[in-house]
């Protein structure tokens, strides 16, 4: 039974995985971190809401509970459109580095499982979208973490759209969003069925890397093929691009 941290659970992924915690026997405790309550959680006893403000400074005190979690889902997010691009850098890098920082020495071996996104790239051009930039530097930084924190194992997860219509926690803040991207996904599915991915799936796969505690050489055994890369270096480092995601996931 295990202690995992989770972000960003007002958005559809983060969603999608605190359900799946919530239901999951290899799940005992759930920690979540968020600047306003969490709606979803509310009623649950193995979650709890921690408020925090500032992303990049986590107190000794909120350490001192989330002590002995085994992982962390890095939902936390938004989109390039919605804030100005010192705001989107800050948040989409900054706050995921601070955190991968602080929660590193919270176990021998720790799960850092980083929501990018499908487009992202750790070699971008001159060309290259701000959004797919930072995410990519995102990415290459929580690899470069490895080195100074030996327990630290790194999963950069790279979803396309994410089909949450069965999802039962989905009713957050950000309802009235979801459902006009809802609307979208007959045609999504149509056009381009290998970039759905349904998010219970998703979750359970995002659930089976926050738990993992195979060797990086077991790991690569394991989940070798397309769409995935086990990144140089002597801990753990894994790329899921969205087809390795639904192939992992069986679909």
């Amino acid at each position: 039974m295990a202690h995992v941290i989770l972000t960003g659970c007002t958005g559809t992924a983060g969603a999608s995985m605190l359900a799946q915690c919530i239901k999951s026997s290899k799940v005992s405790r759930v920690s979540i971190l968020s600047r306003r309550p969490v709606k979803q959680a509310e009623g649950q006893d193995k979650v709890k809401v921690h408020i925090q403000k500032d992303f990049n400074s986590y107190p000794d005190s909120l350490l001192r509970e989330l002590e002995g979690a085994v992982g962390c889902i890095w939902a936390l997010g938004i989109s390039v459109s919605q804030v100005k691009p010192d705001e989107y850098r800050t948040i989409t890098y900054n706050y995921t580095l601070a955190a991968a920082k602080a929660f590193a020495p919270l176990n021998p071996a720790f799960n850092f499982v980083y929501i990018s996104g499908e487009g992202a790239t750790r070699t971008p051009s001159r060309f290259t979208q701000l959004f797919a930039r930072v995410k990519g530097e995102s990415e290459t930084a929580l690899l470069a973490l490895r080195s100074g924190y030996p327990g630290l194992r790194i999963w950069n997860v790279r979803p396309a759209f994410i089909d949450e219509s069965q999802n039962p926690l989905k009713d957050g803040p950000d309802i009235m969003l979801k459902k006009v991207l809802g609307r979208a996904l007959p045609l999504f599915r149509t056009v381009w069925p290998s970039g759905v991915t349904p998010a219970g799936p998703l979750a359970e796969l995002l659930e089976s890397c926050a738990l993992d505690t195979a060797s990086k050489d077991d790991v690569k055994a394991r989940v070798r093929g397309k769409g995935v890369t086990v990144e140089e270096g002597d801990t753990l480092g894994v790329l899921l691009a969205n087809t390795g995601i639904r192939r992992l996931a069986g679909l």
